[in-house]
């Protein structure tokens, strides 16, 4: 039997979206549902490749009429890849920032500024805290409860939100382009058995929404005053409070 080019570039293009999705669901509940789907996919060829024609039919029938269901499943994930295809591979950064970024106000270098100073501040006091910081992604529906403002991102008003007598203290500040509009935000909880079991609720709180979106979540620990940077389900700590300003302004400038 003979390869030919097509052949060789149709099994690389395969690889390629199933490696995008396994990194997609890595460290999620959804990998078992993807490990499960691959295994059950493999089964199937076995049987269409032994010629058993009633069990072929059953398992053909089973993918078919579960097509939307899976779609529905792995909505999240589907809408992530798809962010990620159109914004790195067929258009690339810039040209997707120009379609995309006029929705969103574009983030001054002062609200980075305002941002990393209140962190400095609350890092120092142990005040524990969580801010959304939306990339090209629109949150609002994985964003729950909380209350609705129109404030100009600055040291004074975070300071006042995250004032540990405040009432708005609680849950998350979400933050587009240079304003917070929302204040005690319910974030999607992951449920990840590898997050460590020291990290508290606010961490889980921005695993989870990591898992689902592109958002950049800043949390600090009211045990520690540790900072950490949770992007694309990848925490960073920071040791150095010109390291935030640094990935900061690579990721929003």
């Amino acid at each position: 039997m003979k390869i030919s080019f097509i052949d060789i570039l149709d099994i690389f293009l395969v690889a390629i979206i199933l490696l995008q999705i396994y990194r997609l669901v890595y460290r999620t509940v959804a990998l078992n549902i993807f490990y499960g789907i691959i295994s059950t996919f493999i089964f199937w060829k076995i049987v269409e490749a032994y010629k058993m024609k009633l069990l072929s039919i059953v398992m053909s029938a089973f993918f078919k009429g579960g097509f939307l269901a899976l779609i529905i499943l792995f909505q999240p994930e589907i809408r992530k890849f798809l962010l990620i295809v159109g914004s790195k591979i067929l258009f690339g950064k810039f040209i997707f920032s120009l379609l995309v970024r006029p929705i969103i106000p574009s983030v001054k270098t002062e609200t980075i500024d305002s941002i990393i100073k209140a962190c400095a501040i609350f890092s120092g006091d142990k005040t524990g805290v969580l801010i959304v910081i939306q990339l090209y992604q629109n949150i609002k529906e994985f964003i729950q409860n909380g209350d609705e403002i129109d404030a100009k991102v600055n040291i004074p008003i975070l300071e006042s939100i995250f004032y540990k007598n405040s009432p708005l203290h609680d849950g998350a500040v979400v933050v587009i382009g240079n304003k917070i509009v929302r204040t005690r935000a319910i974030l999607p909880v992951s449920y990840n058995k590898e997050i460590p079991s020291r990290l508290g609720l606010r961490h889980r709180a921005a695993f989870g929404l990591s898992e689902k979106t592109d958002a950049v979540c800043i949390v600090i620990s009211e045990e520690t005053g540790y900072i950490s940077y949770i992007k694309d389900q990848k925490r960073t700590i920071i040791t150095n409070i010109n390291n935030l300003k640094l990935i900061l302004e690579k990721d929003l400038l």
